[in-house]
Parts: C-alpha cells; structure tokens; sequence
C-alpha cells in the first residue's frame, strides 16, 4: 500500500505546506488553543500524513467555528534511492506500487461519524514522491535494516476533493450497481479486499450505505 504515514514525512510535509500557504496563507498558526498547519482566512489547512485519529479532538473543537481542510496524500508513484551512510548512491529504481485514492478511507474510518460536513473539506492527493533510504543497518527487517530517510514531493498529479456526499459516493466504483457486496467490488474494480472493506465501512458510518440483508455470509449494501 502507498498511503504516506508513519514514516520521517518532515520534507512532504512541509511542501505541501506550502504549497497550500502559496494564496497568501499563514503557516503554523495558533488557532483556538491548537497549532494549525495552515491559516487562509478562516480556513484552517492540515496536512495530514500519518493518522487521521490523531485529528479528532482538534475537529472537535475547531469545525464549529471554522472551515477545516484535511489533506490526504497518497503516492502514486515512488522513485527510491537508495544511498550508502555516506550518502554514496547506491541504486535508483520507482517502486512497482501504485497508490490508489480509495485507501484514504483505511484513515477516513477513524472520522467517518463527522462526515460529510460542509465545514470538513477532505482533499485526496494522488501525488509522485522520491523516497531517499540508507543502507544503514539501522532501518526495519522487513527491508533488511535499510533506513527511510525521508520523502520528498515530485509533483501532484491529482486532487480529489470530498464534501457531499455525492462527493463520497462517487469514490464507489462504477461498477458497483444498486446493490453489492465487498466481493462485488474486489471483483468488479480489481481492488483487494484491505482497501474495500475500510471504504465500504466509513460510508457506512457516514450514513450513506445501508444493510438490508445478507447475500450469503456477507453483507448487501445499498446506496442511502
């Protein structure tokens, strides 16, 4: 999965700071008590690169006097260098992983009761990040000690932006029809089953999927 989280995101964090701070915004701005990414006016800009649970209490207390812009990034595409400790590179290669918007909602379930809100706007990016490693012998087992350094942002080939819940309904596949199981869209839009599920279930909490039956063992949903 491609999603951006729990990694050093200090370098895209702060260029998509930025980059939303571009039309006269204000960065890292006290706001009611919290420190916000961005002020434009008065809507408040986080860039949101790991947990969205971590985002609860602030929109607790900042969505009823304010308009609060979550940005999502997901990588769509990753360039990987990988460089000695001494900063020798060593190799230079685009990971064979693909990003799809439909993970935001693995992260949106840990929202999804406050959505859709007028006063909550949720920009997906779909952007092309470069991933600097070291082969330090420091990092995770799973890549064998290399270490992420950080990531940096390429470029934003797309932005999805979520506040109707036409909006969240439109993230459904086409396919989908009036009625349909997780099977249903794992088959029809060739998405595994990791990033089905957490989608079907936030629009579900969102109140824009019901259950009105079972279809064997799995659930029927219906839109509304």
């Amino acid at each position: 999965m491609s999603v951006i989280g729990q990694l050093n995101e200090r370098s895209l964090h702060n260029q998509l700071k930025r980059r939303y701070a571009e039309s006269g915004g204000l960065v890292e701005q006290k706001v009611d008590g919290f420190v916000v990414d961005v002020l434009i006016g008065d809507e408040i800009v986080e860039i949101q690169t790991g947990g969205m649970i971590k985002l609860r209490r602030k929109l607790d207390q900042l969505v009823p006097a304010h308009r609060v812009r979550i940005v999502y990034p997901i990588a769509s595409t990753i360039r990987i260098l990988k460089t000695a400790p001494n900063g020798e590179l060593l190799s230079n290669r685009h990971s064979p992983r693909r990003g799809r918007p439909e993970e935001a909602f693995r992260e949106l379930g840990w929202i999804a009761d406050m959505l859709p809100n007028a006063r909550i706007v949720v920009d997906i990016l779909m952007v092309a990040v470069t991933e600097v490693r070291s082969d330090d012998g420091k990092g995770s087992w799973r890549r064998r000690g290399v270490s992420i350094v950080e990531r940096r942002l390429d470029r934003i080939d797309e932005t999805i932006t979520l506040v109707s819940p036409d909006d969240y309904l439109a993230m459904l596949p086409d396919c989908a029809g009036t009625r349909f199981t997780n099977s249903d869209l794992c088959e029809c839009a060739s998405l595994p089953y990791r990033v089905v599920q957490p989608m079907t279930g936030a629009l579900k909490k969102m109140g824009l999927l019901s259950v009105e039956r079972f279809r064997g063992r799995e659930h029927e949903f219906t839109r509304g």
